[in-house]
């Protein structure tokens, strides 16, 4: 149980993992009643723009995690995030989670092996030891959206706090979803018609040239903008040294958002073909001479570095709450951003300095005027206290929550650490 409450971190928020810690130094005092559970072993333990269009009530409780193969799995690897199916079932008591038996000997030879390893270590002969290069990481990256679908590449995207990090910087409380083809600006929606958050399962395995140079798994970063790397000359410079990296940056300083080193999320890019040209621009010979690294099965060539899964998406009025709010006249809940809007101000009027919000929250979604200093005007609690680490990370776990009630069955990532 120790090894359980002292491994599983990495995507929890201070307080939850401070519980923790409490839990397992409680369980201590009470490991006489714990060793009549002798049947069991031992448990273990996504923002930006994207290519096509431009950009990318207060946190409840976590559902906890989904039914599947085991990938709790310290009991066999005390570096291992995931284990095969071969590892057998779990089963639950008060919240922490048990491998049935207790022949690990056996598992393994029947096949249960690690799959996935924490990072900077390698799965070998099933087992995970210190990389010694890059090696394979498996995460979700996130990235607000519209309802237009378009292929995942050639864009930037981030972790939960980073996504988050972006909405409430560039999203919450601009109410403009400006023209954009045949499209015209919508009253009523938010900046860039902004509804989503979108997930995507990345598979990366970087080339060995980034972790020869900074010994680490992340090489540099670079901006997108309508599926062109940004500047052109700097990503040119990138490709031929590294190869087409996945790359990370750290969002360590944006005031009022984050105000520590702490507080900042992940902000990750995906080079897909001809990332030196936007999407009006792409054709078949820069395509041919510039592949990108999307491929299928990433193996940690130049071209091969990356692979992405859709792993769903959430809708940013259902995070918020606005879906839980009642209209004025107390008939019925907002449908969603745009019916809330409409209901509560003049919905002919896209500037948000002279829209009069009416009902319980003056300020809309987000006064953009708050600041540590100055708390604005009422708006909605979800994006309360900006700039607050446990805020921040109780928006970032709150997302997560609700990526788990909606896709039960997907498996539980750690978020990788931006190590450029």
């Amino acid at each position: 149980l120790k090894r359980y409450f002292q491994q599983d971190f990495i995507d929890l928020p201070l307080p939850t993992a401070a519980m923790r810690v409490a839990v397992a130094a409680s369980f201590t005092l009470v490991g006489v009643v714990l060793q009549g559970c002798s049947k069991h072993s031992s448990p273990s333990p996504s923002p930006g723009p994207s290519p096509s269009p431009p950009g990318p009530s207060p946190p409840g409780p976590s559902p906890g995690p989904a039914p599947g193969p085991s990938y709790l799995c310290s009991s066999l690897d005390d570096k291992c995030v995931q284990c095969s199916a071969a590892c057998g079932d779990r089963m639950s008591l008060d919240g922490a989670e048990f491998l049935e038996g207790v022949d690990l000997t056996a598992r393994r030879l029947g096949g249960c092996e690690c799959e996935i390893c924490q990072q900077g270590h390698t799965v070998k002969d099933g087992k995970c030891q210190l990389a010694d290069s890059t090696a394979p990481l498996v995460f979700y990256a996130y990235y607000a959206k519209d309802d237009e679908e378009y292929a995942f590449a050639n864009q930037d995207a981030a972790s939960a706090l980073g996504v988050i990090e972006y909405i409430h910087r560039e999203v919450a409380g601009t109410i403009a979803c400006e023209p954009k083809g045949d499209r015209p600006a919508q009253p009523c929606k938010r900046h860039y018609c902004i509804d989503r958050i979108h997930r995507q399962k990345i598979t990366m395995y970087n080339p060995k040239e980034v972790y020869a140079t900074r010994k680490g798994q992340f090489g540099p970063w670079n901006s997108f903008d309508k599926a062109m790397c940004n500047p052109p000359e700097a990503c040119t410079k990138r490709w031929e040294q590294y190869g087409y990296n996945v790359g990370c940056m750290k969002n360590t300083y944006d005031p009022p958002f984050n105000i520590t080193p702490l507080s900042g999320g992940n902000y990750y890019d995906f080079p897909g073909a001809c990332p030196e040209k936007d999407y009006m621009s792409k054709d078949k010979s820069c395509i041919a001479s510039s592949p990108g690294g999307q491929c299928d099965n990433p193996d940690g060539s130049r071209n091969c570095t990356w692979s992405a899964e859709d792993a769903g998406y959430i809708m940013l009025d259902e995070l918020v709450g606005i879906t839980e709010l009642k209209r004025l006249d107390g008939s019925s809940t907002y449908r969603d951003f745009h019916d809330w809007c409409t209901d509560v101000s003049d919905p002919s009027n896209i500037n948000p300095d002279a829209i009069s919000w009416k009902g319980d929250y003056p300020g809309g979604e987000w006064d953009k005027k708050t600041t540590p200093e100055n708390p604005g005007k009422k708006s909605l609690p979800f994006w309360d206290n900006p700039g607050d680490y446990d805020a921040d990370m109780a928006r970032a776990q709150a997302l997560q929550d609700l990526f788990k009630k909606k896709f039960p069955d997907s498996p539980r990532l750690p978020e990788p650490v931006c190590d450029y």
